[in-house]
């Protein structure tokens, strides 16, 4: 484990990342950029995205487009692509959106989980 560990920090650093970027992505996440070039927080263990950094003025992601999910919640929705899976980016900045509830996932991050 202590190997492992080892490695992922020596990857983000010879990335070009430094200590306080790290530090800004959940436990269980690290920085990566996606297949759209943008700066994401990815979760080591199934791969699924975290967070999104948007450049400023930009309301979805690049490769995104806004959309409304099933239970009215205005949303961001990646293109798919083949080989990729399609990724809904919820903005949780006011708390979870509908058809979902407040949960803590197994590194003890806040997260929203769908019903």
């Amino acid at each position: 484990m202590k190997i492992a560990a080892a490695l992922i920090l020596a990857a983000l650093f010879a990335g070009g990342v430094t200590p306080a970027q790290a530090q800004q992505c959940p436990v269980g996440s690290a920085p990566w950029v996606d297949t759209w070039g943008n700066r994401i927080c990815r979760r080591m263990d199934d791969g699924s995205t975290a967070t999104t950094e948007l450049p400023r003025g930009q309301t979805c992601p690049t490769g995104a487009t806004p959309w409304v999910d099933n239970f009215g919640n205005r949303i961001c929705r990646s293109m798919a692509l083949p080989g990729q899976p399609r990724t809904d980016y919820y903005d949780t900045s006011k708390g979870c959106p509908a058809g979902t509830h407040e949960w803590i996932d197994k590194w003890g991050n806040k997260v929203c989980k769908p019903f």
